[in-house]
């Protein structure tokens, strides 16, 4: 194993390192499969790092840094950089393999203007996973921004992270993406009164989709729009591989500043794809309500969106009552025993 520790007192150190990396690698000093470990001294790392190695990384705080005094920060956004590969702050390629990150924060610092309203324009991911045939495993981790914080593709994991922004939060066109006692919180809008939604799924068909275990969903109260769980495209079909509405709420608790209906559909003009069900679309299991007062109450379901589903006890048994289970079906399933 390769192992680095950078500090921040040199500019770009982080993408620094890496580039020495990838030199070592093309000149024979360290193997091609050969594991590398980056320790990241406490401070704030302006620049964006873009990872695109087959060698399996672990990038991490050095022991005992709080997760708030590592930061990887800079202002980027469509506008200055086309595509979700080039304007998130920190990006991992399609030719890794297996990627850790612990205990820092990714913080993507762009503010949305009036001018440009909530378009792509102003589309600014903290962290964008390019890949579908590599695993991630998030520990411990803040990620940060706006409009588009986490971009998805293939399988992930997210053990304990923050994840905070204040327009599909979490989105991509994700095989599985797995959250484990995940915060997610919808910020207030830097433009004004605007909805908020924290998950936007594009996910592919007939997989576990986007899978939120034990989670909480909080954030700032608007005074004349609403916040949402997650919001339709209204593209899923059953003649598209992707753009399903994929969503699982296992054991999760929500804010009661959130609407009840957690699935919006531009009043039901959108197509919600597909009709949930056991294993698919938008899904819920013994979620929670939380009040002003800090008082967790069992969730009125009643106005959910007539195409959701509440998952029976013999559904959760059978599918989600174990890690196993949730992930049987992907490269994650060995981890999850």
């Amino acid at each position: 194993m390769l192992k680095l520790t950078v500090n921040p007192r040199s500019v770009a150190a982080i993408t620094a390192a890496l580039r020495k990396i990838r030199e070592m690698i093309m000149t024979g000093a360290v193997e091609k499969d050969s594991p590398i470990h980056i320790l990241l001294e406490a401070g704030t790392y302006t620049e964006t790092v873009r990872y695109n190695l087959p060698n399996p990384l672990i990038m991490e705080s050095m022991p005992g840094t709080k997760v708030t005094d590592c930061v990887i920060q800079v202002d980027n956004c469509e506008s200055f950089n086309h595509g979700a590969e080039n304007r998130g702050v920190f990006v991992i390629g399609p030719s890794a393999t297996n990627v850790k990150l612990r205990n820092f924060t990714i913080l993507n610092t762009h503010a949305k203007t009036l001018t440009e309203g909530s378009c792509a324009a102003d589309s600014a991911e903290a962290f964008v996973w390019n890949n579908t045939d590599g695993t991630l495993l998030a520990e411990g981790m803040q990620f940060t921004g706006r409009q588009n914080v986490l971009t998805l593709k293939g399988n992930t994991w997210f053990k304990d992270c923050q994840i905070t922004g204040d327009v599909d939060v979490i989105s991509g066109e994700v095989s599985a993406a797995f959250f484990e006692e995940c915060l997610v919180t919808l910020r207030e809008d830097n433009r004004g009164d605007y909805d908020g939604f924290a998950v936007k799924s594009q996910a592919l068909a007939n997989k576990p989709g986007f899978i939120f275990l034990n989670c909480r969903f909080t954030g700032d109260k608007r005074r004349r729009s609403n916040l949402y769980v997650c919001r339709t495209e209204g593209k899923g079909s059953a003649r598209s591989d992707k753009g399903w509405d994929n969503i699982a709420l296992l054991n999760c608790m929500i804010s009661d500043i959130y609407n009840d209906e957690l699935v919006w559909d531009d009043d039901m003009s959108l197509e919600v794809y597909p009709r949930g069900n056991a294993k698919s679309g938008v899904r819920e299991y013994n979620t929670k309500t939380v009040a002003k007062n800090g008082d967790v109450l069992e969730a009125e379901t009643v106005t959910r969106n007539i195409k959701s589903y509440l998952l029976t006890k013999d559904d959760y048994f059978a599918n989600y009552a174990s890690r196993y289970l949730i992930l049987k079906d992907t490269p994650f399933a060995e981890k999850a025993e």
